[in-house]
């Protein structure tokens, strides 16, 4: 006999085995629909509430992106995690949520981009809480969001306002030179419309001219110095400082238990052990069948 013969006998005879015992197998499995169903009722239902927050992209002077805590959302991940960010967070929720359970309820994650072969970790979090009351998976939610961001937009604080500072100055600079321009001229136009000879003239407005000319060069240099300014301000208000994208709302419906999903493993169960259980009926009847023979 063929050992293509053999598999298909015993093939047939599993066959067999099912159908002779297909009442227990799909007992086992209403069995298991009806349990399914029963844990599903019988848990609490859980409620998950979503924000998310830009941590921002650390930039050099020519607005390059270069390495820095803003850039680094496994750092934010890691600050997420700790123990003083979920006491501070579990306090500012303002209900009775310990540090301890937000812990167990918070999941943290980092989308990334796929860019051809080439995937990359976007600068964003997102924090999920998973909670049975709905208001206060929102509010825990809002709360981590609230302290990742304060950790997180300090330095670019600083930056932003040393940046400022540097502008304001640079323009009153500016404005000053051009108010010396503006009086120098004037004084060489009075000059121009007096009386004398053009070579008096020439010898009295030179050092008004001096002046204007000095500061056609000061403003020049000062146009390009605040531009550079304006600009390195705009990267870091729009590019660095880190922000909320998105706030959390209190969901409306629940996030599990999951009926459907509980109800197939649990029917999948009984089925596994209805198909063990008629296995094992014939493994016992082949026993007691060779002892009587």
């Amino acid at each position: 006999m063929s050992n293509d013969d053999s598999t298909s006998i015993d093939v047939g005879s599993w066959f067999a085995t099912l159908a002779r015992d297909w009442w227990a197998i799909v007992g086992l499995v209403v069995l298991g629909i009806v349990v399914g169903a029963a844990v599903t009722l019988a848990q609490p239902k859980q409620y998950t509430a979503t924000s998310s927050v830009y941590i921002g992209q650390t930039t050099d002077a020519n607005g390059n992106p270069m390495a820095g805590l803003n850039s680094n959302a496994k750092a934010a991940v890691q600050l997420l995690s700790s123990q003083v960010a979920l006491t501070e967070a579990a306090e500012r929720t303002g209900t009775d949520i310990s540090a301890s359970l937000l812990r167990k309820e918070t999941t943290v994650e980092t989308p990334s981009s796929t860019v051809k072969t080439s995937t990359s970790v976007v600068n964003i979090v997102v924090i999920s809480v998973t909670d049975s009351d709905p208001e206060r998976a929102a509010a825990a939610a809002n709360a981590l969001s609230e302290v990742l961001l304060e950790r997180l937009e300090s330095g670019v604080d600083e930056k932003i306002a040393t940046l400022q500072s540097l502008l304001d100055a640079g323009r009153r600079q500016l404005a000053a030179a051009t108010a010396r321009a503006e009086t120098a001229q004037k004084s060489i136009d009075a000059i121009a419309g007096g009386n004398g000879s053009q070579a008096e003239k020439a010898i009295a407005w030179a050092p008004y001219l001096a002046v204007v000319q000095g500061a056609a060069t000061e403003q020049e240099s000062l146009i390009a110095s605040n531009g550079k300014l304006e600009l390195q301000l705009l990267t870091a208000k729009q590019v660095e400082q880190p922000r909320v994208l998105h706030e959390a709302g209190v969901p409306d419906s629940p996030s599990g238990p999951k009926m459907t999903m509980n109800v197939a493993l649990g029917a999948l169960a009984g089925l596994v052990i209805g198909i063990i259980v008629a296995f094992a009926r014939r493994g016992l009847a082949e026993r007691r069948s060779s002892k009587g023979a």
